[in-house]
């Protein structure tokens, strides 16, 4: 009983930290210790629990058997209590001079820039976009360490540690520049492959857009060249014959600027689905919230 009374129950939350982060230095960077401390917290609950938690591997740790076991007991309850913690942040936006940072797409950028500084206007809060890094670990990290407020993303977490919501929907189109010799109006399925493709390099899947999209493999496309920004191959498609694939929320803003022609895809691609994703612990904070609706209204 006496030692019930005793135990610290810190020790559980810097076990979760450690064990979602599988590094004890992000873990004191996301609980805002030294790695020496929770290195010795790690040590005291091992002798607690009687069981090995942790295994050295590189540069980080891998959980063992009984901690993968404590885990699945501990992350709803001490996730549950860091919302609780955090919803006691006090923010007001009419005065408060905040910085967010938030990770989105080209697409979702574009999007949005414009009225983020439109719906800011006489406050000092600022929200800063950032395309998402390539590795989506490190995507998922930053969140938790809550080096970025939040995330836009066709990317949809299966970790209990994120929350997520949809939040629009695109579409792909298909764009060739006016006065195409072949081309004009609609566009068939022989002559889409018959031509020459600028390809969207989708830069943390490694894949183009259309592949990713798509429900079948696609025949194999004659490329004209190879661009990870949408802005960039939609103009280098105005100086070419070469075809294009881009979101239809960009050719409506674009397409006319750039002197091209839209078509719908001859062949079936999935929508292009957009997701609203943030920090679990983040869920009833203030601040957070308050970012989560400006951008949701700005969005509808």
């Amino acid at each position: 009983m006496s030692q019930q009374k005793s135990f610290d129950l810190n020790l559980f939350r810097i076990f979760t930290a450690v064990y979602r982060t599988s590094s004890f230095s992000r873990a004191a960077e996301e609980l805002d210790l030294t790695q020496s401390s929770v290195s010795n917290a790690i040590a005291r609950l091992k002798l607690s629990v009687g069981e090995e938690l942790f295994i050295r591997v590189g540069r980080g740790v891998k959980p063992t058997a009984s901690a993968m076991n404590l885990y699945q007991q501990l992350a709803s309850p001490v996730s549950e209590i860091e919302q609780v913690a955090s919803s006691f942040e006090v923010f007001e936006a009419s005065t408060s001079e905040r910085t967010f940072y938030v990770y989105a797409s080209e697409s979702a950028i574009q999007l949005l820039q414009g009225l983020v500084e439109q719906a800011l206007e006489g406050l000092s809060i600022n929200i800063v976009f950032r395309e998402p890094p390539l590795i989506e670990e490190e995507l998922q990290m930053e969140l938790q360490l809550e080096k970025v407020d939040l995330a836009l993303d066709i990317w949809l977490p299966e970790s209990a540690s994120f929350k997520s919501q949809k939040v629009m929907q695109d579409k792909l189109v298909c764009v060739a520049r006016k006065g195409h010799p072949r081309i004009t109006g609609a566009i068939t399925q022989e002559q889409y492959f018959s031509e020459k493709h600028i390809i969207f390099k989708m830069r943390r899947y490694n894949l183009s857009v259309a592949d990713l999209l798509t429900k079948h493999v696609l025949p194999a496309r004659q490329m004209h060249s190879e661009q990870s920004s949408i802005l960039s191959m939609m103009a280098v498609a105005s100086k070419s014959d070469a075809l294009a694939i881009a979101s239809q929320s960009y050719t409506d803003e674009y397409a006319e600027l750039f002197g091209l022609q839209v078509f719908e895809l001859p062949f079936d691609v999935e929508p292009i689905e957009y997701y609203m994703v943030w920090s679990h612990k983040l869920e009833q904070n203030p601040a957070n919230i308050w970012l989560r609706n400006t951008i949701l209204k700005l969005i509808k």
